[in-house]
C-alpha cells in the first residue's frame, strides 16, 4: 500500500474512521501546552518539554476515556487504546517538517528525541501489521497484549510561531529516531498558533554564570 496524506476534509474523515475527531486532538496538545507553559526558570532544565509530553497524553486520555478508551503505561510508552483493543495513540515530540503537507515520507519528519528499543518494536509491528486498518465496526475482537497494538503518533513541534502537529503512523525508524510513516494525517484548523505556543524557548537551557566565591584560610593547613 502506497503512503497516504490526509487532508483538510479527507483527514476529518479519516479521524472518525479511527473514532476520533479535530477536538480531541486539541484537547490533547491543549492539556500540554497549558502545562508547560507553567514552568518556569525554576524548574530542571528541560521541564517543560517533559511536562508537555505527559501532560498531553493525559489530557488525551481524559477526553478520550469518556468515550470507551483505555490507556496503558506498558514500557513507558503513554498509550490510549480504541475500545475494539486494535490500535493506540501516543503523543510524542516531533521535529522536522511536522504538520507540512508536503514534506515526504521518509526522513522529512522525524521524532525528536532517540528512541529505545521497545519504540523500535512497535515501529516494526506497525510495518508487519500492514495494510493497515480501517475500523468496520466496534465489535470487540481478542485483544492482543498491549505492546503488539498498531500505534498512531500525535506528533507535535514547537516554534517561534506556535505548535505544529499531525496523527501519523510509523512503519520505519534509522539509528535512533522514528522516521517513516505509512500514513499522515494534517487537520486544516490549527488553534495554537502565535508566541504563546512557543514552548520550545522554555526548554532552553539557560547560559550559566560563572560565580567567584572568595575564600580564605585560617591557620596553617
Amino acid at each position: 500500500m502506497e503512503p497516504v496524506c490526509h487532508v483538510g476534509i479527507s483527514a476529518v474523515q479519516r479521524l472518525a474512521e479511527l473514532d476520533l475527531t479535530p477536538k480531541a486532538l486539541h484537547k490533547g496538545l491543549a492539556g500540554g501546552s497549558a502545562e508547560a507553559r507553567m514552568c518556569t526558570d525554576m524548574d530542571a532544565p528541560g521541564m517543560a518539554g517533559y511536562a508537555f509530553w505527559s501532560r498531553s497524553n493525559r489530557a488525551l486520555r481524559e477526553h478520550l476515556t469518556r468515550e470507551g478508551w483505555t490507556f496503558s503505561n506498558s514500557q513507558s510508552i503513554l498509550r490510549c487504546i480504541h475500545p475494539s483493543g486494535t490500535f493506540a495513540i501516543t503523543a510524542v515530540s516531533g521535529s522536522g517538517r511536522v504538520g507540512d503537507e508536503n514534506a515526504d515520507f521518509s526522513g522529512s519528519v522525524r521524532t525528536k528525541n532517540p528512541k529505545g528499543p521497545a519504540m523500535a518494536k512497535l515501529v516494526q509491528r506497525n510495518h508487519e501489521q500492514l495494510p493497515l486498518f480501517a475500523l468496520a465496526d466496534n465489535r470487540k475482537q481478542e485483544e492482543p497484549e498491549v505492546n503488539d497494538l498498531p500505534t498512531w503518533f500525535l506528533l507535535y513541534k514547537s516554534s517561534r510561531d506556535g505548535l505544529s502537529f499531525e496523527l501519523s503512523l510509523p512503519v520505519e525508524m534509522h539509528g535512533k529516531n522514528v522516521d517513516t510513516w505509512r500514513e499522515r494525517v494534517i487537520l486544516s484548523e490549527n488553534p495554537f498558533l502565535g508566541a504563546e505556543f512557543d514552548i520550545k524557548r522554555l526548554d532552553e537551557v539557560a547560559s550559566i554564570i560563572p560565580v567567584e566565591v572568595p575564600v580564605k584560610f585560617k591557620g596553617a593547613l
